[in-house]
């Protein structure tokens, strides 16, 4: 048998690397997918943390619908002689959002920040926290005797402010008392009948921003735990950076994830006009007292809004 015999003229493969700049060419283009996809990723993200922002308020409506059932009027804002250290209405929806537990550790004859409220002060719910924000705890401190949450969100008191007085040129624009808010204030009890410009026109909850600062004081915005918190009011757009009001102590506009300007005019709680405002991009989610939730886009005309946050103005809404 002849042997196949490979001389010194024989073809030998020799593999040959990647060079310099065909690595680096490789890296770019995976540079420039990656810039590519990042943004699709980071909205549709964004889309599921809406999402179930929307879902906080379906549930947060159905909530109230069930207490307005139960009890043949709206909750109780929390003011008593305009105390806004009361419990607000978030604490006493804490039956009908499956908290029945922490609500019978609440005592309602003192502030919120006293006798067995700690378990309420301190204990982040998910259906009260927007995925979008981030959830602190403020007035952090060894023994929380005045820790408290801040939540996402906060009931519609009218479109003028807390006391809902008249607001005439507080920013150049004229406004009116309207019959403000729908929820019980001091002596007023109301329900949904006292909605007349109709539920499906009228807004009952929306968003606020969640302080970011744990230690300090820091002002009311959506502390939702107290009555003076747990409310904002359609006197200024949705997202606004204005601030006209003296119901608020001036903060770090740092302290937000979104800056607010610092503006302060004193503790003067029932001329408060905070307004709704949300960390998605271009609007608020907003629930209607039928129940329903939409985006109210940050361009909103401000007649049209003060009209969708009145409950007796009598105003044609727009389509």
């Amino acid at each position: 048998m002849k042997s196949l015999c490979i001389g010194k003229g024989s073809y030998t493969r020799r593999h040959r690397g990647f060079t310099l700049v065909e690595l680096l060419v490789v890296i770019a283009i995976i540079g420039v997918l990656i810039a590519l996809l990042l943004p699709a990723v980071q909205q549709a993200r964004e889309a599921a943390r809406r999402t179930q922002c929307v879902n906080n308020l379906k549930n947060i409506g159905l909530a109230l619908h069930n207490y307005h059932d139960t009890f043949q009027k709206l909750p109780y804002l929390g003011f008593d002689n305009w105390n806004g250290d009361m419990i607000s209405v978030f604490g006493r929806l804490l039956p009908f959002v499956e908290q029945p537990a922490m609500y019978d550790t609440l005592d309602f004859n003192v502030r919120a920040n006293g006798g067995n409220n700690r378990l309420y002060r301190t204990t982040p719910l998910d259906i009260y926290s927007c995925p979008s924000e981030q959830v602190t705890l403020g007035e952090t401190t060894t023994d929380l005797n005045w820790s408290h949450q801040r939540y996402s969100y906060a009931v519609c008191v009218g479109n003028t402010n807390y006391r809902q007085e008249n607001a005439n040129n507080w920013d150049g624009l004229w406004t009116y008392n309207n019959g403000g808010s729908a929820f019980q204030m001091g002596t007023k009890i109301h329900g949904l009948g006292s909605i007349t410009d109709g539920t499906s026109n009228t807004v009952m909850v929306s968003e606020v921003p969640m302080n970011q600062n744990t230690s300090g004081w820091q002002g009311m915005y959506a502390a939702g735990i107290y009555a003076s918190g747990a409310g904002f009011t359609g006197y200024l757009t949705p997202n606004t950076k204005a601030s006209v009001d003296g119901g608020r102590r001036c903060w770090n506009p740092d302290d937000y994830l979104q800056k607010i300007p610092c503006h302060n005019n004193g503790d003067n709680w029932g001329t408060a006009t905070f307004a709704a405002f949300s960390m998605h991009p271009g609007g608020v989610n907003a629930s209607n007292f039928d129940g329903s939730v939409s985006f109210v886009p940050e361009t909103i005309d401000i007649w049209a809004w003060r009209a969708r946050t009145s409950t007796q103005g009598g105003e044609v809404i727009g389509q």
